[in-house]
């Protein structure tokens, strides 16, 4: 009993094979856009191995399912283009080649006629990506690598670079961190070609918000950077201990700060191009101290000059030099009141003891009592 149905279903499945194969034929039709098949019909319609001409130019050759383009095939369009692979309802679905006239191939998987899924494209000029694609466009992780060998691997977004990533020039220079738009955006770590090294906040591709800069050469700034530059609140460390404590603009000493020579003197006042410009106090230790104005890192206005000895001079300066009226106050108490030329007294002057008496009077021309 069992042999006899055995037999009845290999007899009923080789007849409907059969019934099958009788139906189809080779043949022409033609679809309501007026694109013409001539291949495998089954009941009169495209089932089967064809090649479909369009109105446009575009020619298909491969799989149909009933009258759809299913399995494999090769679409080659009126543009020059060419897509070699699966298909689906249609449409490019599946694993896939596409040739594009600019000489662009793409190769990897595609849903509903776009690339989406793992697939690597390689452009005419060289340059390869290989990672995640969604809507035509790399998105999700990838690497792209340019012809001169430079590469980005990291996150996309809508064909630009977005998310996490690592970008090697090849050169030396190397940035990790976050992107946006294409730009380096967010926290992220600089490698410079000459050994520096830039740990911080970007916007836009350049040091934007909060960093630390580290100099090869041992120097190290912490503090704040805008548009690419040391502008605002920052600590200059230098390597051989010295440091500077304050304002920045467009990456120079400028505005309220204090520099620390190391183990000798300190300025505390107005900087302007890396330089003490304004009103400060300089403190040299076991030495003098100033408090005054400054021009381009000299003693320049009105100021007074303590002596390590207790001798303060009260006047003018020019050039690092006493120019103009002032006062000397010595130790004992005596002072002197006249006037100096680079640094000598020069002109008329009186001079008082500690108790203020008048115990002389006279000129000076050049240093000489006259």
């Amino acid at each position: 009993m069992k042999r006899y149905n055995f037999f009845l279903f290999a007899l009923i499945a080789t007849c409907s094979v059969f019934s099958y194969a009788q139906k189809i034929v080779v043949g022409t039709y033609t679809f309501k856009d007026g694109a013409v098949y001539t291949g495998d019909l089954f009941n009169g319609k495209p089932n089967g191995r064809g090649r479909t001409v369009f109105k446009n130019g575009d020619i298909y050759e491969g799989d149909y399912f009933k009258t759809k383009r299913e399995g494999e095939g090769i679409m080659t369009y009126a543009s020059g283009e060419r897509y070699e692979g699966q298909w689906f309802q249609d449409q490019q679905h599946g694993r896939g080649t596409y040739y594009a006239l600019n000489n662009n191939r793409y190769e990897g998987l595609w849903y509903r006629n776009s690339k989406e899924g793992e697939g690597t494209m390689y452009y005419y000029n060289g340059d390869i990506y290989k990672g995640a694609w969604k809507n035509d466009m790399r998105n999700g992780k990838g690497t792209y690598t340019y012809k001169s060998g430079a590469f980005y691997k990291g996150e996309w977004l809508d064909d630009k670079k977005s998310g996490q990533g690592v970008f090697d020039w090849k050169d030396g220079s190397k940035y990790d961190g976050a992107w946006s738009n294409n730009y380096r955006n967010g926290k992220g770590t600089f490698f410079y070609l000459n050994g520096d090294c830039y740990i911080g906040d970007w916007k836009d591709d350049v040091q934007d918000g909060k960093g630390i800069y580290k100099f090869k050469n041992g120097d190290l700034y912490e503090g704040q950077y805008l548009q690419g530059e040391r502008t605002g609140e920052g600590i200059f460390t230098y390597a051989n201990g010295d440091r500077y404590v304050g304002h920045f603009l467009n990456g120079e000493q400028s505005g309220q700060g204090t520099y620390t020579w190391k183990g000798t003197a300190t300025y505390t006042g107005q900087w302007k191009n890396n330089k003490r410009n304004g009103q400060g106090t300089y403190k040299r230790k076991d030495d003098y101290e100033y408090q005054g104005g400054w021009k381009d890192n000299q003693m320049d206005g009105e100021g007074v000059l303590r002596m390590a000895n207790g001798e303060k001079y009260r006047g003018m300066f020019r050039a690092n030099k006493k120019n103009g009226k002032a006062t000397v106050i010595h130790a004992d108490g005596s002072r002197f009141d006249g006037t100096f030329k680079d640094d000598v007294k020069d002109g008329a002057f009186i001079e008082y003891d500690r108790n203020g008496n008048v115990v002389r009077k006279g000129k000076y021309v050049n240093g000489q009592l006259q």
